[in-house]
C-alpha cells in the first residue's frame, strides 16, 4: 500500500495532501491547473522535498520528515510518465526503454533483459528500433510506459498522460491505457483535470483545489455523493441544492431548486434542505414535449455541445440548467445545434438524495 500524508507551502497556497492506494489500485487527482497536483507527484517521486508528513509504499519509507528518512529518487522504484512522455529524440524506443536502467548502472545483460521484457509486455517489437519522431501519441505513450517499468517500478505516477494527444486519439488511447495498467497491476497515481479520464481509470478519486483534497474516495461514492458543486463539476454529475417539500405526487418526493420544481422516487424523505444528483446520461432530449413516464421535463436551450468520441456532452441552460450526454448518433438524429430549444427529461427514479 502507498501512504501519502504531505504538506508544502506554495507561492500561493499550501499544499496538504492524504491518500491512500492499495496493491494493484489507481488512484487518479483530479483538480483545475496549477492546484498542487503535479506537485504532489513530484513529492512520491522525490523530485520535491514536502516541509511536513510522510510517504511510504509498506513498510518502506520513502520520505518521513521528522525522522530525517528522505530517500534518493533511483531508490524510491517509482516509474514516472510525463505528459509530454519525455523521450529522447535521437535515441530509439529500445535505448529511450533502457536509459533508466542504463543511468543505474545496470549490468549489461540485466539491461537487454529488462528491455525486452517490457517491450513485450507493452506489445511494441515492431517499434523498438524506430525513433520517437516516427511514431503516434499513442506509440509514444506505450514506449514511456516501457520505459517507466523496465526500471522495476512499483509505482506509477502518471501526469497527464492523455493531455498531449489530439482529441480522436486520446478517445483510443483511453481504453488501452485503462488495459495496460489492469494488466501491470501496479500501484498507480495519475494528475488529470479531465473527469473523463478520472472516472474511467480511478479505482479512488481524489478531488483538489488550490493545495486542498476537497473529496477523496472510491469512484462510486463521488459519483453519487458529491460534497459540493465544484466536485461535482470535476467527475461530470448534475449536481443540486434544494429543498424538500411536504407534498407528495404519486409517490414521489417533490422538491424545489430555486424556482424549479422536480420529483424523485425516494420514500421517506425529511423534509428540508437536501442534495441532489443525476447522471447526464440520464437526462433525454426530444425536438418535441417527450410522451411516456418521465415526471421531470424542462424546456432547455443548448449551450454548448462537447464530443468525446462516440459520446456528446450537451451543455442545457433554462430553468433547471444541466447537463445531457448523448451518443454522436443520437445528436445526429436529433439535428440539434448550439442555440437550439430541446425538451429535456428525467425520471424521477434516476434522481438520487442525500444529505
Amino acid at each position: 500500500m502507498l501512504s501519502v500524508e504531505v504538506r508544502k507551502a506554495l507561492t500561493e497556497f499550501e499544499l496538504a495532501v492524504t491518500f491512500q492506494a492499495k496493491a494493484a489500485e489507481t488512484v487518479v487527482i483530479i483538480g483545475p491547473s496549477g492546484c498542487g497536483k503535479t506537485t504532489t507527484l513530484n513529492i512520491i517521486a522525490g523530485l520535491v522535498r514536502p516541509d511536513e508528513g510522510r510517504v511510504a509504499l509498506g513498510d518502506r519509507v520513502l520520505v518521513d520528515r521528522a525522522a530525517g528518512v528522505e530517500l534518493p529518487t533511483a531508490q524510491r522504484n517509482v516509474g514516472y510518465v510525463f505528459q509530454e512522455f519525455a523521450l529522447f529524440p535521437h535515441l530509439t524506443v529500445a535505448e529511450n526503454i533502457a536509459y533508466g536502467l542504463r543511468a543505474r548502472r545496470q549490468p549489461r545483460e540485466l539491461i537487454a533483459r529488462k528491455v525486452e521484457e517490457a517491450i513485450s509486455l507493452l506489445g511494441i517489437h515492431a517499434l523498438r528500433d524506430r525513433r520517437p519522431t516516427a511514431l503516434s501519441g499513442g506509440e509514444r505513450q506505450r514506449v514511456a510506459l516501457a520505459r517507466a517499468i523496465a526500471c522495476d517500478a512499483q509505482i506509477l505516477l502518471l501526469d497527464e498522460p492523455l493531455g498531449s494527444l489530439d482529441a480522436q486519439t486520446r478517445n483510443r488511447v483511453r481504453g488501452e491505457l485503462h488495459r495496460l495498467l489492469k494488466t501491470l497491476g501496479r500501484i498507480a497515481v495519475m494528475v488529470t483535470h479531465d473527469y473523463i479520464d478520472a472516472l474511467t481509470f480511478g479505482d479512488r478519486i481524489c478531488v483538489m483545489e488550490r493545495g486542498q483534497v476537497l473529496q477523496a474516495g472510491e469512484r462510486q461514492d463521488l459519483l453519487r455523493h458529491p460534497k459540493s458543486r465544484f466536485v461535482a463539476e470535476l467527475t461530470g454529475v448534475n449536481f443540486f441544492e434544494g429543498t424538500v417539500s411536504p407534498e407528495r405526487r404519486d409517490g414521489l418526493t417533490e422538491i424545489w431548486i430555486g424556482d424549479s420544481r422536480l420529483y424523485a422516487a425516494a420514500n421517506h424523505q425529511e423534509m428540508g434542505d437536501t442534495l441532489l444528483t443525476f447522471f447526464p446520461s440520464d437526462v433525454s432530449l426530444n425536438r418535441q414535449p417527450p410522451s411516456g413516464s418521465p415526471r421531470n421535463v424542462y424546456r432547455s436551450q443548448v449551450r454548448e455541445l462537447v464530443h468525446l468520441g462516440d459520446k456528446v456532452r450537451v451543455s442545457l441552460n433554462g430553468a433547471l440548467p444541466m447537463c445531457a450526454e448523448i451518443t454522436a448518433s443520437a445528436l445526429e438524429e436529433l439535428g440539434i445545434a448550439e442555440g437550439d430549444k430541446v425538451y429535456a427529461s428525467v425520471k424521477a427514479t434516476a434522481v438520487k438524495l442525500y444529505r
